[in-house]
């Protein structure tokens, strides 16, 4: 299969969050891949995404995050990226007893459960994900 990507740059608003889900949504099927991983690559893409307009840009609409998908024959490699001032990776246990009713911390634990490598470049605030598939 010949490689197919996808790039997109991300106002920080709602509107334009829901608006890039809803783009790789009608991508994703287009790239041939069982149910769960093509699964697994929307809930981390729209984690990774809402991560950096909320915490990296923290919803500055001056600032942009940019999302790249490639997917090749045997790969997706998934790159978001934001304007802020370096990410803070902070996984932790959703699952544990003191983080049970938190509000915040599952993105990045799904992050770590879900994607094949998680690559985090936290001065240059670049997130990437990689998922191997076979064709």
């Amino acid at each position: 299969m010949a490689e197919k990507q996808l790039n997109l740059k991300i106002p920080s608003t709602f509107d334009e969050l829901d608006r890039a889900v809803e783009t790789l949504q009608e991508f994703i099927p287009g790239l041939d891949l069982d149910d769960d991983l093509a699964y697994r690559v929307i809930l981390l893409a729209s984690e990774a995404l809402t991560n950096a307009l909320e915490h990296g840009n923290q919803w500055d609409v001056k600032k942009e995050a940019t999302l790249k998908l490639v997917r090749d024959s045997d790969k997706i490699e998934l790159t978001v990226t934001d304007q802020g001032d370096g990410i803070h990776w902070t996984q932790r246990d959703p699952l544990s007893e003191e983080n049970r009713l938190a509000d915040h911390g599952r993105g990045q634990y799904f992050m770590q459960k879900m994607a094949d490598e998680v690559h985090i470049d936290q001065e240059n605030c670049k997130v990437c994900l990689i998922f191997y598939h076979q064709t």
